[in-house]
């Protein structure tokens, strides 16, 4: 198959490398530009564990010039690719969670006790789920450190447009609500929605496909859990 790949672009050449490994092409049509804040100020001391809900949270971390002072501390990842980039960064301890903010949210009440310092939570401007809001109803001390910022495309690009027009393409993939949402704007502005009825829709968890309520399709596909290895499995 032929498949849109929306993620931002670091993300994007690695996801067609395990497409190309599985037999399919990917196109990249990056729809979120990352944007790292890696200078902002963020105290150590009093660290019990940091939470990151993405990849893209452990390579702000990676950036920053005190990096070496906070490998010693737990990360709990989001999920797996998550973890692996966590620990080829340096970071010592790394647990896994299942894939989304609610199992990252239970395996910090797992891990972690309120009372034995804060839980810093690494993320964008925009975010998915509230960590912090859950975990403080149970006692915990959260901060949210904000050390990175995805922008959304204004228009897609030339290949992905012209592909879409072409009907070149078999797919996309959407890993969340928020590039669902700018696919479909976009689309919507260049009039490319009729394009996407031939298209199936690949979607890393059942609620992206909201996004696209009304926007006829050829089928929409949700992974059995919200991780990349579940949305590959769909391919097969």
């Amino acid at each position: 198959m032929r498949l849109l790949v929306t993620r931002p672009q670091e993300d994007a050449e690695a996801l067609k490398e395990r497409l190309a490994a599985l037999g399919h092409e990917g196109l990249a049509a990056p729809l979120l530009e990352i944007r790292f804040k890696s200078d902002m100020p963020l105290a150590r001391d009093g660290v019990q564990a940091i939470l990151a809900t993405s990849a893209n949270g452990v390579r702000a971390f990676a950036g920053r010039a005190d990096l070496a002072a906070w490998l010693g501390v737990p990360l709990l990842a989001v999920g797996p690719t998550t973890a692996a980039l966590a620990k080829e960064t340096g970071f010592e301890e790394v647990h896994e969670g299942a894939g989304d903010a609610v199992a990252l949210a239970d395996l910090a009440r797992k891990l972690c006790a309120p009372g034995n310092g804060r839980l810093v939570h690494v993320s964008g401007a925009v975010i998915a789920g509230d960590l912090k809001s859950w975990l403080e109803k149970d006692g915990f001390e959260v901060e949210r450190a904000v050390l990175y910022e995805a922008a959304a495309a204004d228009r897609l690009p030339v290949a992905a447009r012209a592909a879409l027009q072409e009907g070149a393409l078999d797919g996309v993939l959407l890993y969340s609500r928020r590039t669902a949402g700018i696919f479909r704007r976009l689309c919507e502005a260049e009039g490319l929605l009729p394009a996407l009825q031939r298209l199936t829709v690949f979607c890393l968890a059942p609620g992206i496909a909201q996004e696209l309520a009304g926007v006829k399709v050829a089928e929409i596909k949700a992974a059995a859990q919200p991780n990349e290895e579940a949305l590959l499995q769909l391919l097969t």
